[in-house]
Order: C-alpha cells, then structure tokens, then sequence
C-alpha cells in the first residue's frame, strides 16, 4: 500500500480545502407539512351563491312549466266566460283593422281612423284582459288543485298508513287465536288424562290354561306318560 506524502497540501494547510459531495436525498424538493390538505371555506363565494340561485331559478321554472301544461285551462265558468269575452274583443280588433286598410278607398278618412282606432282599443283590451283577469283566473285555479293534489296524497298515505296498521293487528289476533286453540286443546287433553287416571285400572283376566285332565294346572311331561299308561291299564282290565 502506497503511503501519502506529508506534505501535501491537504495536510498541511489549516483551511479545509475538500468539498463535501451532497446526498442525492438533499436534491429532493422538501413538501412543507400537510401541503396537500385544503380547507374549504364554510363561507360561500359569490360565484357559488349565483350557481345555486341560478340552479333554484331553474327548478322553478321546470315546476312551473309543469304545473301550466297539466292546468292551463280551468274548467270553471268564470274562466269561460272571460276566454268568450277575449275571443270577442279579438275577433272585433281584427274586423277593426281590416276594414281600416280595405275601405281606404270607398271609406271616408275619417271612419278609416276612427276604425284604426277601435282596432288598436280592442287589441289593447285583449291583452289587457288576458295578462291579467285571465292570468289570474288560472292561477287561482292552479293552486286550488295543488292543494286538492297534496290533501289527496296525504289521505292516500293516512289510509295506506291505517290499512298497515289494520294487517299487523290481524295478524297478531290470528296468532293469539291459533295460540288460544292450542291451549284450548291441550287442556282437553289434559282433563281426558285426568279422568281416564280417575278410573281404576282393571287388569285384563286371562283364561287359566287348562292341563291334561281339565285341571288348572300343568302336568309334566313324565307325568302325563304316568297318566297314559295308567289309563292304559285300566282299559285292558276292563276288556
């Protein structure tokens, strides 16, 4: 192993003259604590409040479309007769104006404008009529059938709830009905055990077996060939 000179500038001066070579760790961006949190504000921005009341504005206006296409045209006769009366005053105001531009010639001019004019009072009157009895009218009438709507679904929902009510208690009588005739049953059958257990029980008497000569008992086998050949006998003394 080679040895160092001594006097090497490294050894021998008194500042440090090497550099440090970094760690490829320290070339990393360093991330400050919880960087990647965000905290949204509980407070809206104006950005977000004009979202909502745009998007509320455009809900309602569905629901009012809605509402207009089911009940635009009440059936009641107050709505009747002020769409008769529109109808009336149309009708004239397109009379009116025709024959404001066809008599201009046949026509003085002064019946020509006074036609013009009640053309223009009858147009007016018309709308008049139609943006605000008529428009009235319709609304009157929607909200009445609104409301008709939501008092119809809430005695739907009353019944439907009854209805549910009504199941479940006959339900639980039909289990207490089935539980009452079990119980019914089972005491039956406990009182038939009781009185049959009443009763003194009576042995059955078996018939006595009867032996060789009629007598209640048996005979063996020895003394039945006694028997036999004592008869034997007997019957050659009697021959």
């Amino acid at each position: 192993m080679s040895q160092r000179n001594p006097m090497n500038e490294r050894y021998t001066s008194e500042d440090r003259t090497g550099v440090t070579r970094k760690s490829a760790a320290s070339a990393k961006p360093k991330a400050k604590a919880a960087a990647s949190v965000t905290v949204k504000s509980a407070k809206k921005t104006p950005e977000q409040r004009k979202a909502e009341e745009k998007a509320a504005r455009k809900a309602a206006a569905a629901k009012q479309r809605e509402v207009e296409r089911k009940y635009y045209k009440p059936d009641t006769p107050r709505y009747k007769r002020l769409r008769a009366i529109w109808w009336v005053l149309l009708i004239a105001a397109i009379g009116c104006t025709t024959l404001s531009f066809v008599g201009q010639q046949s026509l003085p001019p002064a019946v020509g404008v006074v036609t013009l004019i009640l053309a223009y009072v009858f147009i007016i009157a018309a709308f008049v009529l139609d943006f605000w009895k008529i428009k009235k009218e319709r609304v009157a009438y929607q909200e009445r059938m609104l409301a008709l709507e939501e008092k119809n679904a809430k005695a739907e929902k009353q019944a439907r709830r009854v209805q549910q009510t009504k199941q479940v208690k006959a339900k639980g009588s039909g289990k207490n009905q089935n539980r009452h005739a079990a119980q019914k049953k089972g005491g039956e059958v406990e009182e038939d055990a009781d009185a049959g257990a009443g009763e003194p029980d009576e042995a059955p008497v078996k018939p006595a077996r009867r032996g060789l000569f009629g007598s209640g008992f048996r005979l063996s086998n020895r003394e039945k060939m006694q028997a036999e050949k004592k008869a034997a006998k007997e019957a050659e003394k009697a021959e």
